[in-house]
């Protein structure tokens, strides 16, 4: 049985010989049904940086971007993805642990 990723993956790559450093993250649909606006407002960010070419998009609704910054790639990646989690706890305990 396949696996249901709920949370982004998060990776970096560094180019052998020029030591270019590519950030790749792959949004599950999951994920995506629930922070898609948010995700694309990250997206869209003048930090961030990847094209066309750098996107793929997959038949369940998920997809993956390279992206390069001239910030922190683990920074960038963190900023898009605390909050969220922060807020999806927030809302878990609020909705399961009521006052």
């Amino acid at each position: 049985m396949a696996e249901v990723l709920a949370k982004p993956q998060f990776q970096i790559f560094t180019h052998i010989k020029t030591g270019a450093k590519v950030g790749r993250i792959y949004f599950p649909a999951l994920f995506l049904a629930e922070f898609h606006a948010i995700v694309f407002q990250w997206l869209q960010r003048q930090e961030i940086i990847f094209d066309e070419k750098d996107i793929k998009q997959y038949g369940d609704g998920s997809f993956r971007v390279y992206f390069r910054t001239n910030n922190s790639l683990e920074s960038e990646y963190f900023q898009l993805v605390k909050p969220l989690t922060i807020q999806k706890q927030h809302s878990y305990f609020e909705n399961n642990f009521p006052d």
